[in-house]
């Protein structure tokens, strides 16, 4: 996972633009595997814009997504209509929010 050196140089102000890292499964999952917004450009509507064209994707069923706990963005995927299967702990000790939103 190439979030955590991402968000770092994001929250440094060394990140420009927004980007989503994103895979569709043979079985119609689409996997959020990194999604970061600009800092400062969190609320413009770039996550929204991200979210929209990954509801077109040929065959898919559903999106899934793994959020830290401690994210504000957890915030964002309840907005957005997602909802919560669980919490997973990583072998670190990290907890991660599971989050699925059926199309």
């Amino acid at each position: 996972m190439i979030f955590e050196p991402l968000n770092d140089s994001n929250q440094r102000g060394e990140f420009y633009g927004g980007f989503c890292h994103w895979h569709l499964r043979r079985d119609g999952q689409i996997t959020i595997r990194e999604i970061i917004i600009e800092r400062g450009y969190q609320g413009n509507g770039q996550g929204k814009i991200f979210l929209e064209r990954l509801k077109q994707v040929s065959g898919a069923t559903s999106i899934f997504a793994k959020c830290p706990i401690d994210l504000p963005a957890n915030d964002w995927y309840k907005s957005q209509g997602f909802e919560l299967e669980g919490i997973e702990t990583t072998q670190s000790g990290r907890q991660l929010k599971l989050w699925r939103l059926t199309l």
